[in-house]
Formats: C-alpha cells, sequence, structure tokens
C-alpha cells in the first residue's frame, strides 16, 4: 500500500476541514417540547450538517459514488455531497421519527428509466441540537427498491455504453450492466460492443473490483447492499458480455476472495429488506440470498 508523507496527510486534511467549515452547515437549533420536529429540521435543512468536519469530509468521500452521476459535481465531492444532502432533508419523505431521530428519504433519477432512493438521517439531541448522522443509500429498512428499474434491457445497454464513451463514472455504467441482467427479454446487438469499452478500461474495472471488496469488507457496519449491488454487476458484466475474457481482466484469486468475504460477512449482518433487491435479480446471484432473511 502507498504511504502518503505525514505533511501532505496534514494538508489534504487541512484543505477538507477548509472546505467543510466553508459550507456553514454548523447544525440547526430546532425546539423538541414544541412538537413538529420534522418540520423544524426541514426549514433549516441549509444549515444542517454532520458535527466533526473530519467525518464530514470522510462522509463525502465514502458516499458521493451512492449519488446520481449528476448530483456528484466535477471536483471535490463534499460540496455536491452535502448540497444533496440538503435537499433530500428539504425535499423527502419522512419515513422514520423515533428516539431523536428523523430520517427522510428522496428518489432521484439516475438515467432513463432507474432511480435512486437516497436517506438522509438527522440526529436531534435533547437540547435541540440537530446534525446529520448519515446520508446516501438507506439504511432504514424500506418498502421499495434501492435503484427501481422501470426501463428496458435494450436501454440500460444504450446507457451504459454512452457513460462509457462519454467516461461518466464508471460504477453507473455498471449499474446500466446490471439492469441489463433484470427481466426476461434480451437485446445482444450491442454485447461486443459494451464488451471492447470496458476491456480498453483495465484500471476502472479493477478498482471497481476493489470497491466492492471495501463494501464486502464493511457489511458488518453498513449493511450488505453495497456489496450485493457491486457483485451482482461484477457477475452480470462476466456472464452476458466478458465470459471467458473475464479473468484476461480480472484476477480469479481476487473474486474468490470476494466470494469468501461475501460467504462470511453478510450472515453476520443485519438482514436487508425483500424489497430492497432489485425485482428480477437472477436466482443465481446467491449473495442476495444470504442478505435477504425473511
Amino acid at each position: 500500500m502507498p504511504r502518503i508523507d505525514p505533511a501532505e496527510l496534514s494538508r489534504r486534511l487541512g484543505a477538507d476541514v477548509a472546505e467543510v467549515e466553508a459550507l456553514g452547515r454548523t447544525g440547526a437549533r430546532v425546539d423538541p417540547a414544541a412538537g413538529g420536529v420534522p418540520g423544524q429540521v426541514r426549514a433549516q435543512a441549509a444549515r444542517i450538517g454532520f458535527e466533526s468536519p473530519v467525518d464530514a469530509a470522510a462522509q463525502s468521500l465514502r458516499h458521493i459514488a451512492e449519488l446520481p452521476a449528476g448530483e456528484r459535481g466535477s471536483g471535490s465531492p463534499i460540496v455536491p455531497y452535502h448540497a444533496a444532502a440538503g435537499r433530500t432533508v428539504a425535499e423527502g419523505e419522512v419515513v422514520a421519527h423515533s428516539g431523536g431521530r428523523v430520517v427522510f428519504q428522496r428518489v432521484a433519477p439516475v438515467a432513463a428509466g432507474v432511480t435512486v432512493r437516497l436517506e438522509a438521517a438527522v440526529r436531534v439531541t435533547a437540547d435541540g441540537d440537530a446534525w446529520l448522522d448519515s446520508f446516501g443509500w438507506p439504511l432504514v429498512e424500506t418498502d421499495a427498491p434501492v435503484y427501481a428499474f422501470n426501463g428496458s434491457r435494450a436501454g440500460y445497454l444504450a446507457e451504459a455504453i454512452a457513460g462509457l464513451r462519454g467516461d461518466g463514472p464508471f460504477d453507473q455504467a455498471m449499474l446500466m450492466v446490471f439492469g441489463t441482467a433484470l427481466g426476461d427479454d434480451d437485446d445482444t446487438a450491442r454485447r461486443k460492443e459494451l464488451a471492447g469499452l470496458v476491456a480498453e478500461r483495465p484500471g476502472r474495472l479493477a478498482a471497481y473490483v476493489s470497491q466492492a471488496e471495501t463494501y464486502a469488507e464493511s457489511v458488518r457496519a453498513n449493511g450488505p447492499y453495497g456489496a450485493c449491488l457491486y457483485r451482482s454487476a461484477l457477475e452480470s458484466l462476466f456472464e452476458n458480455y466478458l465470459g471467458s475474457a473475464t479473468f484476461s481482466l480480472v484476477d480469479q484469486e481476487d473474486l474468490d476472495d470476494l466470494d469468501e468475504e461475501l460467504r462470511e460477512q453478510i450472515p453476520e449482518a443485519d438482514a436487508l429488506a425483500p424489497e430492497a433487491m432489485p425485482p428480477g435479480t437472477p436466482v443465481q446471484h446467491w449473495w442476495w440470498s444470504l442478505a435477504v432473511r425473511v
């Protein structure tokens, strides 16, 4: 693992903290005794951020890829991440309010026929201080898929190809690849085209596999959703596009390690609600069966 010079690490941290502080999201004050706490929180959406500036920077980096590409910005993730969190508090639906915790969810467009459900959880102390606890994919059980796919497989394939050709986020292209594995219809006309575009980007595919491993390793702390989603996108790519070329681009040992991690970690984590799994997910994607326990 590459080592970072302590002075450089300190400089980066200082820059991140300065960027967070410049947002002006210094927390909000509500009156718990007055009632209508969710409404009070919503009215101050532009002020609510994480209590720790360091945590705010870390959360931005860790969860920015859970946002649609159109909400990520083009530079540092800190500003767009917090803007999206504020928008979720301001516009989202209140799905939970108990024990000093208010949870807002908002459905955002990702691509044609695809949406994502985002969740912002706000902690309200007994003294009335309101801070953002988390933002990204839902942590509260939901009665709807995190990603909803309501388009066609041909459309998802076209989105994936356009994203790769336009140098868009690789993870969003992979999400579209997963979308092509859902449902019964089939469109293979541009299959070779997508496979070729992925093969031209081995570094980005390797980074995606690495992110899947990170999600798998953090299942107990953050839940299994990200690990299952990324593993399914990889399996869809391997089965439906790369075929035997898979192992010229991906190390078999890395995939074996990933699957072993999933088998060990998912049964020890909180279960996913059945609705979190996209309808039509292939039955051979066994990691979802481990995660969705009814």
